[in-house]
């Protein structure tokens, strides 16, 4: 009994998330939607006890329940994830396109979406790592498509169930696979020697024949890939971006993108890269690399070559978002420590960066009704606070100085050039060269065209400040580097 309630203490921050999220859901349905914004205040309280749960939590050596692992590298993906949903329910709460009463699914859906997020990101167990992926993925569905009466929302949920559900049959075939050939579903354990020494699980497989295994770990990254947008997985993303709510296409391009990504590193680092990994094993990793090194050129260049023709803003961000992905891929491709804390130190750059461009593009929409690139003519200088903080998120994006996305582009180059991959770094480089065009085509219009008649945009001071703040945050972290950078370090306890 001891060893349950010791379990039940270890999992507490999902135990919060998921009774604040039935308390929302309980709220709504008593008001009768008549209150949807105090909903939203008890989810913003829900996730503030969670990150006070999270952080009065110490690591175990052992897993709570034998599945579910609690460790510095799950704490900071699940930081993010709460800071992350937190903003995007600030973002529903201001949406001026959005109707405000009605709409605490709204909410109950993001909290939902958190639980399984915690779960996929703190397991070496790959059944729960589905199960977390699943429930993520269910309620990220019906989010896109939560405008029932728009064309473009159902369109956006439909594409992505298909994709998503074809996705998911992928990578449980690939991971039932992997059992076959090992024994277990635990890839910590896939990786281990035997008590004597000898070749075991994966080790023994690929002493044999390795094609099983590649077959098997090609299945599993390609369920990774559609899950972080990348190519040729990332067919969703522009449809959906643009037809899911602005404040959803946020929680899909920063929250749910960073715990794909948080799983992948999971997977990768418990099983090839971990001091306790076969040498058998970590030999093979190089290989798989190999082929991420690919896929992170082969997905930054469709992105960027994509976002050049576009001029819807969301869809334009969409194939940023896809460009991103190989850059964050780049760090997973060197398959070493160096490489893992450039990508986790890119992901939080990330989270600064495109939080703060999508919450000017909710800001513009409120003001234009649409998110068309010409529509920001001339209003650079009707709301100039605003628009200087989007140029400093374009600039971030293009990966700039003296901003965190230049310094996260910087150790990402430095990991790939240390590790073997120069041409992934060279190719990384001409790709942020064609990001500057389309980047700053936004800028362009902001301050450099000539607005139409009118009166200047009704001032939106909440939105305003908080993206200011962000645009702030964007330089300085650039600038300071130490405290992320320091908290990545000291994150990638799951390498050992």
């Amino acid at each position: 009994m001891e060893a349950y309630w010791e379990g039940m203490k270890a999992i507490a921050p999902e135990l919060v998330l998921t009774a604040f999220a039935l308390l929302a859901l309980v709220q709504d349905l008593v008001t009768k939607g008549r209150n949807s914004r105090n909903v939203g205040y008890l989810t913003l309280v829900g996730l503030g006890v969670t990150a006070l749960t999270l952080l009065g939590q110490e690591s175990r050596a052992e897993a709570a329940f034998g599945m579910v692992e609690v460790d510095a590298f799950g704490r900071f993906i699940k930081m993010f994830t709460l800071a992350s949903l937190a903003v995007v329910c600030f973002f529903v709460m201001s949406d001026r396109r959005e109707r405000k009463h009605g709409i605490g699914e709204y909410y109950f859906l993001l909290l939902g979406a958190a639980v399984g997020i915690f779960f996929m990101v703190s397991t070496n167990n790959l059944l729960l790592l589905v199960l977390g992926l699943e429930l993520l993925s269910l309620a990220s569905y019906a989010l896109a498509g939560f405008h029932k009466g728009s064309k473009a929302s159902a369109e956006a949920a439909l594409k992505y169930v298909i994709f998503g559900g074809l996705s998911a049959g992928v990578m449980i075939f690939g991971i039932s696979l992997l059992y076959g050939l090992t024994g277990t579903i635990d890839i910590s354990e896939m990786a281990r020697l035997s008590g004597d020494g000898t070749p075991t699980g994966l080790a023994h497989q690929l002493g044999q024949s390795p094609i099983p295994v590649a077959v098997a770990v090609t299945m599993v990254l390609a369920g990774f890939a559609y899950k972080v947008s990348a190519v040729p997985f990332h067919f969703w993303t522009p449809d959906v971006y643009q037809g899911a709510p602005t404040p959803v296409t946020t929680f899909l391009a920063v929250a749910s993108k960073a715990a794909g990504f948080g799983a992948l590193l999971r997977f990768l680092g418990v099983l090839f890269v971990r001091g306790d990994a076969q040498q058998l094993v970590a030999d093979y990793g190089t290989q798989v690399g190999l082929l991420i090194a690919v896929l992170a050129a082969v997905t930054m260049t469709v992105g960027n070559v994509s976002a050049i023709g576009q001029n819807s803003l969301k869809r334009l961000l969409a194939f940023s978002s896809v460009a991103h992905a190989g850059y964050l891929l780049m760090g997973l491709a060197t398959m070493d420590e160096a490489g893992f804390t450039a990508a986790m130190y890119y992901m939080a750059a990330y989270y600064f960066m495109n939080l703060g461009a999508f919450g000017v593009v909710l800001y513009f929409e409120g003001v234009t009704g649409n998110d068309d690139i010409e529509s920001l003519r001339g209003l650079g200088r009707k709301a100039p606070l605003i628009s200087i903080a989007m140029v400093a998120f374009l600039v971030s994006l293009t990966g700039l100085p003296p901003t965190i996305g230049y310094y996260g582009k910087f150790l990402l180059f430095t990991a790939c050039i240390d590790g073997g991959l120069t041409w992934l770094a060279v190719v990384a480089g001409l790709n942020s060269a064609i990001s500057l065009f389309y980047y700053f085509r936004i800028a362009k219009n902001l301050f450099l065209k000539e607005a139409p008649e009118g009166p200047a945009p009704a001032a939106q001071p909440m939105l305003t400040g908080l993206m200011t703040a962000f645009g702030v945050a964007t330089v300085i972290f650039g600038i300071y580097v130490a405290p992320i950078s320091d908290w990545v370090r000291s994150s990638l306890d799951l390498l050992g």
